[in-house]
């Protein structure tokens, strides 16, 4: 028979098995035998055997057609059934992934997240056990970081990536399974593991375009070698181990910082402590000698020790004079400190602006006088008595007026201007919480302006900081500590105002403070931080 033949033969028995699986389909074959037994009830009426032939044949296929139905039937239940056990395994899967998805935003820490990917990755396809792997020591070996069932005493091991399924995976960036680990020649087995491992599904891990590490089962509990949708699966479930990787490892991160951050903060805090308490007790121990040698040389220049020649006098009076700065310092120091402490307290009582201003430009006039300078005052004649601490208004208008003088020139003009109005304050909240806002009161406003060499918009931010100076070269006109402003801002501040300044450079600078006239809000005597 030629080739031809038997192909045709092939074509012919494909049609007559086509043919006969459209007849013995049930409809058909029902609708054939309900044909034959009318035929056959008709043939016996008219006394033919024939129609008794014909009943037997359509109760035959009748027959057939019963046990067509019936393993139909069967057919049809048996897959339901598979349908319903694969939807109940796709439904646990989800549900697994579900909960493996809550707890990766759940922020839970590294340790308890792996361990729970391990966990989730071997019920998921049925497995002894799982494992998560991260790639270490400058990617020559892999860390089983977490495990679950028989492999969970390899946690902590270190596994070479050359040699081993597992490096396999990370170095080609690729899943695999292995259906005999024994006879595989790329496979590593971890020491000291209570059942043999046989077969395995691993896939690796990618982050940043990086291979950090791999997510592996091992001995389905079924005997049966893994599948590629056993791989699949594993794969969706390693795509979200990555992003909960990453967030769980930029929080643990964050808590890193924060936890240093807040030891940082105690070690600054006790580090200002001693600072203050260092500052309190030399500025004590530095003012018991200045005091005396400001006291006797006073004693001098008075003549209790005998007459003096010019020049005996010059250097006693410079002796008192750098002698009066340096407590000046040591005093602004010293208050810096103790308000930096908490310990800095007002002493509030109706105060007279007006006598504090008249009383300051007196205290400087020696300052002005050396340098023939001019100091006119611009006063409301409206009231301006408020409630302050009397001192402390007098030491903000001293170190303003001290700083015009410092910063003018010969023949330089300075004007002071004190006017009462009304402006909004920042209110302290009445609760924790909450935030301050803006309150039109009562207040006087007193500003200080000379016509010096002015200030930079870019030196500006320096102003009102401690020991900050806005020219810090060596070969500035005008020495100090820095110290004057920022004692100016503490202080106003803590009378319930605020504080600022304008200037145009090379034209002079203008320093304003805004005072409420009813003091403070809040009437404690502990200082109010900035």
């Amino acid at each position: 028979m030629t080739a031809g033949s038997i192909s045709s033969v092939r074509r012919l028995a494909a049609r007559l098995e086509r043919h006969w699986r459209r007849l013995s389909y049930t409809g058909s074959i029902a609708g054939v035998a309900i044909i034959i037994v009318w035929l056959g009830l008709w043939l016996v009426r008219q006394n033919d055997s024939v129609g008794l032939l014909l009943t037997a044949v359509a109760t035959f296929m009748t027959l057939v057609t019963f046990r067509h139905i019936r393993e139909l039937a069967e057919a049809q239940k048996a897959s339901l059934r598979s349908a319903l056990q694969q939807a109940d395994r796709r439904n646990r899967e989800l549900e697994r992934l579900r909960h493996l998805a809550g707890t990766l935003l759940a922020g839970a820490e590294l340790d308890s997240l792996v361990k729970e990917v391990a966990q989730t990755a071997a019920e998921l396809l049925e497995a002894d056990s799982g494992a998560v792997t991260l790639v270490v020591e400058e990617g020559r070996f892999l860390r089983v970081i977490a495990a679950c069932g028989s492999f969970e005493p390899a946690v902590g091991l270190l596994i070479p990536v050359d040699g081993s399924l597992l490096g396999w995976a990370v170095s080609h960036d690729a899943p695999l399974i292995s259906d005999d680990m024994d006879a595989d020649p790329r496979s590593h087995h971890p020491p000291a593991l209570a059942v043999h491992l046989k077969t395995t599904a691993i896939i690796p891990l990618r982050s940043a375009d990086f291979t950090v590490g791999t997510v592996s089962v091992y001995n389905r509990r079924d005997g049966q070698p893994f599948s590629d949708h056993d791989l699949r699966l594993l794969q969706i479930l390693g795509d979200q181990v990555v992003v909960g990787l990453d967030r769980a490892s930029v929080l643990e991160e964050s808590r890193r910082n924060e936890l240093a951050l807040r030891t940082k903060n105690m070690e600054l805090q006790r580090a200002t402590q001693l600072k203050n308490e260092f500052l309190a007790n030399m500025s004590h121990e530095l003012r018991t000698p200045l005091n005396a040698i400001i006291g006797f040389s006073d004693l001098i220049l008075e003549g209790s020790a005998g007459e003096l020649n010019p020049q005996q006098r010059d250097f006693t009076e410079a002796v008192l004079r750098n002698g009066k700065h340096l407590l000046t310092l040591i005093n602004s120091a010293l208050d810096l400190s103790k308000i930096e402490a908490g310990r800095m307290t007002l002493s509030l009582a109706a105060t007279d602006l007006r006598e504090a201003i008249v009383d300051a430009v007196a205290d400087t006039a020696s300052l002005r006088t050396a340098k023939r300078q001019d100091c006119s005052l611009q006063l409301d004649p409206a009231p301006l008595t408020i409630v302050a601490d009397g001192g402390r208004i007098r030491q903000i208008l001293f170190n303003l007026l001290s700083n015009a003088s410092k910063f003018s020139g010969e023949d330089g003009k300075i004007s002071l201007a004190a006017v009462r109005t009304r402006a909004p304050l920042r209110q302290p909240a009445e609760r924790t919480g909450d935030l301050a806002r803006l309150v039109p009161q009562d207040v006087v406003w007193v500003s200080v302006t000379d016509e010096g060499i002015g200030i930079k918009h870019q030196d500006m931010p320096k102003l009102f900081q401690e020991f900050s100076q806005v020219d810090s070269s060596s070969s500035r006109r005008a020495q100090g500590t820095g110290l004057g402003l920022a004692l100016c801002k503490k202080f106003v501040e803590m009378h319930g105002g605020t504080i600022g300044a304008d200037s145009v450079y090379g034209r002079g600078a203008a320093f304003w403070f805004i005072l409420p006239a009813d003091g403070p809000v809040r009437r404690s005597t502990a200082v109010e931080r900035a």
